[in-house]
């Protein structure tokens, strides 16, 4: 409550709020029908009281605010009728101040007839006589219930954004209409480890990385004088030291009548989403060579079986020259055309020999690249490649690795092959199935390592389980057959073996063993 003297009276039980000061209403002199018309036609509440607070006359607002008509409040005492019990004191405060002169004005609360209660601005003052007597006091009120509303629906919105912004994942910030940051959430000053005041204004340019402080500000400023919406990357320093990316987004906020009141936007940690995209950025690359391994080794196949079935009839023909030459050169007489005739014949038989040898000798497998390698490691990277595949087909990839086992001596990239062929065949078995592939390692009672691959598929063909390692013999409407033949060849070359047999109840299992000592195993692949 603010007053024109200094000695204020009993503090009311609920604190009262100044207001500023308005004209007084005016005193009614002169003409009495034009000081009648002023007084009931005042936009404001009017009561004319006595010394003790008894009212003398009403006008027509005060009827209308407070529901009372003017034969129920003559000579009444106005505490009785609108003023709240927990009011009373600073009431009667009020009353004592105007005794001594002095001037109320405050926001406070008074009771309509109903009961209900609404807020109030109270001007009220005492009318003197010439000589100084008190004559009477004048109270004026102002409906104010819908602004104290508003203020305390914008309070506590206030209130639920500052709850909002400190609870947010996010890191948030607002500037005012000059573009200098003025907040900053509690997720902000956790992450950077300073203080509101060390970050307002442009203090908060001190924890981002010196080389994106002027790409900061050469992105944020045009969009700011714009009014548009803005987003970039960089590094901000964490309380720890270390520097972490951020992705911020910012946007121009307005008031409710539509002026411009600056920018609020939010940062978010992006560090592991960067170094995530990265590591798939590295495994699209593995696969990419996965496939072109796999393309090669299709091709090793062909060129092998080309050379099978090839060097056979060719190695026939040889010999069939050779015993055409001792015939002709024996007693029949002038061979010599028959003879040069066969000479070609094994001329041109051994260079298509040579040939195909060496398309052979192209594609055969050696271990210039068999390194000591943890199998588990190998598991988990190819469950990771092939991971966004079986979610695609609702597939689950689950794994049951013994942490013991020793490293092994393999080719890396002929090992992921080998997982990738039959981790692919057991998701294409599952097909539109909502199927698991589970991939177990551990270790054999005789000292080997034993790895599984299991799916709840169709199945194996129960009548030529034998043939699917056999290249290009496939059930698949789009196979190439050479999957599995080149992964039983990758894993005979490291001295193991791999082999499938059929579930109890539903789906296929693939199996390898490989030694533990693969060193002195043999390393042909060919």
């Amino acid at each position: 409550m603010r007053t024109s003297q200094s000695n204020t009276p009993e503090t009311p039980a609920r604190p009262d709020e100044p207001v500023e000061p308005r004209a007084g209403f005016p005193q009614i002199l002169g003409n009495a029908e034009i000081g009648n018309e002023l007084f009931e036609q005042a936009p404001e509440a009017v009561a004319v009281l006595t010394t003790d607070d008894r009212i003398v006359r009403v006008n027509k607002e005060f009827t209308r605010m407070f529901g009372y008509e003017p034969d129920e409040v003559l000579q009444r005492p106005i505490n009785d009728l609108i003023v709240p019990e927990a009011q009373l004191g600073g009431a009667r405060a009020y009353t004592r101040l105007l005794q001594q002169g002095g001037r109320v004005e405050v926001e406070t609360v008074r009771r309509r007839k109903d009961g209900t209660e609404i807020d109030v601005s109270l001007l009220a003052m005492s009318v003197r006589s010439t000589s100084g007597e008190h004559v009477v006091n004048y109270a004026i009120y102002r409906d104010i219930t819908e602004r104290k509303r508003a203020e305390d629906r914008l309070r506590e919105s206030e209130a639920r954004f500052q709850t909002m912004a400190d609870t947010a994942p996010v890191l948030i910030w607002m500037t005012g209409t000059d573009a200098l940051c003025n907040y900053f959430n509690k997720p902000w000053l956790e992450f950077t480890g300073r203080t509101m005041e060390q970050e307002v204004g442009i203090g908060w340019t001190e924890g981002v990385h010196p080389d994106d402080v002027q790409g900061c500000f050469d992105c944020f400023l045009p969009a700011f004088h714009a009014r548009k919406p803005f987003r970039m990357e960089y590094r901000l320093r964490r309380a720890d030291g270390e520097y972490r990316w951020v992705i911020e987004s910012g946007i121009p906020r307005y008031t409710g009548a539509g002026e411009f009141a600056g920018y609020i936007g939010s940062n978010i940690d992006i560090t592991d989403l960067k170094r995530a995209a990265a590591e798939r950025q590295r495994l699209h690359e593995l696969e990419a060579d996965l496939a072109r391994i796999n393309r090669v080794s299709m091709m090793g196949e062909l060129a092998a079986s080309l050379a099978h079935e090839i060097k056979q009839p060719i190695t026939a023909a040889l010999v069939d020259a050779k015993t055409c030459v001792r015939w002709l050169r024996r007693d029949t007489p002038d061979v010599a055309e028959g003879c040069e005739a066969a000479l070609r014949m094994i001329q041109d038989a051994t260079r298509a020999a040579e040939v195909v040898e060496k398309v052979r000798s192209l594609y055969k497998r050696d271990t210039s690249d068999r390194e000591l390698h943890d199998i588990n490691e190998i598991i988990r990277e190819m469950t990771v490649l092939l991971h966004d595949k079986a979610n695609r087909t609702s597939i689950s990839i689950r794994t049951e690795l013994d942490s013991e086992l020793p490293l092994i001596t393999v080719d890396r990239i002929q090992l992921r092959q080998v997982f990738m062929n039959l981790i692919l065949n057991g998701i294409e078995a599952m097909k539109d199935t909502n199927g698991e592939v589970t991939i177990t390692s551990k270790r054999t009672a005789d000292g080997q390592l034993l790895v599984s691959v299991s799916d709840t598929g169709i199945g194996l063909p129960v009548s030529e389980v034998d043939r699917i390692f056999e290249a290009f013999f496939t059930t698949k409407e789009q196979g190439t057959g050479i999957g599995l033949s080149i992964s039983r060849r990758i894993i005979e070359s490291h001295g193991g073996r791999l082999w499938a047999s059929a579930n109890a109840e539903r789906g296929a299992t693939f199996q390898f063993t490989l030694p533990i000592d693969v060193a002195a195993a043999s390393p042909s692949a060919a």
